[in-house]
């Protein structure tokens, strides 16, 4: 860009010193002018184009005998030059096999006089982490690095990069929000700030940084809102206590709350802090919206609360979506728990005959040892082992006439 700039200069000088020679011209063949200096006693005296002439060529030789003293220091230089290139060379090929030695050694040395480009000292730092040799990649990121512009955003998403690749995120994750503040729309920061928080399990952030990987068009728009349940359901999981299970699931968005699979993960993690009433509410509202067996499960966990009214609630939807095995499971153990055992053995005989199941298998087996019936029990636990070891279950013995 600059060398046809210069070239277009002299091109326009030239010009208009021939315009200036051609008008010039006449007027000196007719009065070429008189030009007298003296000094110190000395008189010199010419025209004045003679003057010009030689003024002209004082300089052309001032500045070819300057070429000619520059041109060893730039030919040192173009050699130096053409060195560090080779060395950046060897240094990148060894660095992409993987001789971290031979690479650090040969990017160290392609940076030496080098003032401007980072290049060789990032590719260095990644050498020397190579060799789990934490000082000198930090002493390379400090020479690489500049306090602001491009260069140190660059330098900062290399550090945060080898220190996520050297099982760090956390340390990674401050530097990658300074960066994220800096420019949303950034895809590799986001990438690697999604990674960190993944590999730190910090759900609630990755939650968070949903809308940004939407914006920026990491992933369509249905992985992102796969990836935002993943995120709700996590963070559901680790929730320490009911109180904190409440907060968070009240602070998700509506459209979060209605996927089946955050209501799973809310319901599953208030049983398992016993606190199954929580999640009731939620449980009926989705089951109302769409049939699903493992919510129909968690249904049939949530508690001694109300349980007749859970039963009715049951027994309406058996009227609307008729015998399926999920239904039948749920309402078969709310049965067992209320003690109302020839209801539960109904319910749990038509189970395992539409699906074989475990759990069915199980609960009709606290049905049959409750009556009595210690072959049947023995058969039904027998068949949930089997089925929970991939196996066929067997036939269960007659009903007692007396059962």
């Amino acid at each position: 860009m600059k060398r046809p700039l210069l070239l277009a200069i002299v091109l326009l000088l030239g010009l208009a010193a021939l315009a200036v020679g051609a008008w010039l011209g006449p007027k000196l063949g007719e009065d070429p002018g008189y030009v007298l200096i003296e000094i110190a006693g000395w008189r010199l005296q010419m025209s004045l184009l003679t003057l010009v002439l030689a003024v002209v060529a004082a300089w052309l030789a001032g500045t070819l005998l300057m070429g000619l003293v520059r041109m060893p220091a730039r030919g040192v230089r173009k050699l130096r030059e053409v060195q560090r290139h080779k060395a950046l060379e060897r240094g990148l090929l060894a660095l992409s096999e993987g001789d971290w030695e031979v690479a650090e050694r040969s990017l160290a040395r392609s940076m030496r006089g080098a003032k401007d480009s980072p290049i060789g000292y990032l590719a260095a730092a990644r050498a020397a982490q190579g060799q789990m040799a934490g000082e000198r990649r930090d002493q390379y990121l400090a020479l690489a690095d500049r306090r602001s512009g491009r260069r140190h955003f660059i330098t900062a998403l290399v550090r945060s990069r080898l220190l996520a690749s050297d099982g760090r995120p956390e340390e990674a994750i401050p530097l990658l929000e300074e960066l994220h503040l800096k420019k949303p729309r950034h895809r590799s920061v986001i990438k690697l700030l999604l990674q960190c928080y993944q590999e730190s399990e910090r759900w609630h952030e990755v939650r968070l940084l949903v809308p940004a990987i939407r914006r920026a068009g990491i992933v369509p728009a249905e992985r992102a809102a796969d990836l935002e349940s993943l995120a709700a359901a996590r963070e559901l999981g680790a929730a320490a206590d009911g109180n904190a299970l409440l907060a968070i699931f009240n602070s998700l968005s509506k459209a979060l709350k209605q996927r089946v699979e955050v209501v799973r993960a809310f319901a599953r993690r208030a049983v398992e802090l016993d606190r199954p009433e929580l999640a009731e509410p939620e449980l009926r509202r989705s089951l109302n919206a769409a049939p699903d067996g493992e919510l129909l499960a968690l249904y049939a966990d949530a508690g001694p609360e109300d349980r007749a009214g859970r039963i009715r609630q049951c027994e309406e939807w058996l009227r609307d979506w008729g015998e399926t095995p999920a239904l039948c499971l749920a309402l078969g153990r709310l049965h067992l728990a209320a003690r109302q055992d020839e209801q539960a053995r109904s319910h749990l005989e038509a189970a395992v005959r539409s699906s074989p199941d475990p759990r069915a298998y199980a609960a009709l087996g606290q049905v049959l040892d409750r009556a009595g019936e210690l072959e049947g029990a023995t058969q039904c636990y027998r068949n949930a082992l089997r089925l929970e070891q991939g196996r066929a279950p067997e036939p269960l013995p007659p009903r007692a006439p007396d059962a």
